[in-house]
């Protein structure tokens, strides 16, 4: 499922930069209903992160079969960029769990 998070508890939606702090934080409490959660990294993250990754290497092979004369920076800025692909999908495979101690 590729959405950002929402509460457990109230079923607040957050937003991309809140879900980062909460994946930073690991320990919550929610904005709007001030009860506590836990942000979590979805299982599904590592699949999401290994596409990106074949796709790299994949266009990296790419690049040195068809340029005789390739130099590295070309290959660095192109791992750079898949990179930050898989940066910037980060929230959207968090799930915020609440916490055990509350209840």
């Amino acid at each position: 499922m590729f959405r950002l998070p929402i509460c457990p508890h109230c079923g607040t939606i957050y937003r991309y930069q809140d879900t980062k702090k909460a994946i930073r934080n690991k320990e919550n409490t929610c904005y709007h209903c001030q009860k506590k959660f836990k942000a979590k990294i979805f299982p599904g993250m590592l699949v999401g992160a290994l596409i990106p990754l074949v796709l790299c290497i994949g266009f990296n092979i790419f690049l040195l079969s068809r340029m005789k004369d390739l130099l590295l920076l070309p290959l660095f800025a192109v791992t750079l960029v898949f990179l930050l692909i898989v940066y910037l999908i980060v929230p959207f495979f968090t799930r915020f769990k609440k916490d055990d101690k509350e209840e």
